[in-house]
């Protein structure tokens, strides 16, 4: 998997779990997932979340 695909999937994963959160609590909007997910907090979500994907991908292949 290329490192662009990565930060897309990443990206992806930051959407669908705030879009998940908004539907639950009934939030019909983005607005304030869009500034509370900017800058480092952003930042540090995308470095978590592509870590995690490069280590699924390690262990996808050691069992292939």
């Amino acid at each position: 998997m290329k490192k662009q695909e990565i930060q897309n999937l990443a990206e992806n994963a930051l959407h669908e779990a705030c879009r998940y959160m908004q539907d639950e609590l009934g939030i019909t909007d983005g607005l304030n997932a869009s500034i509370f997910f900017c800058g480092n907090r952003e930042d540090a979500i995308h470095t978590i979340f592509h870590k995690y994907i490069e280590d699924e991908l390690m262990i996808k292949t050691l069992k292939d």
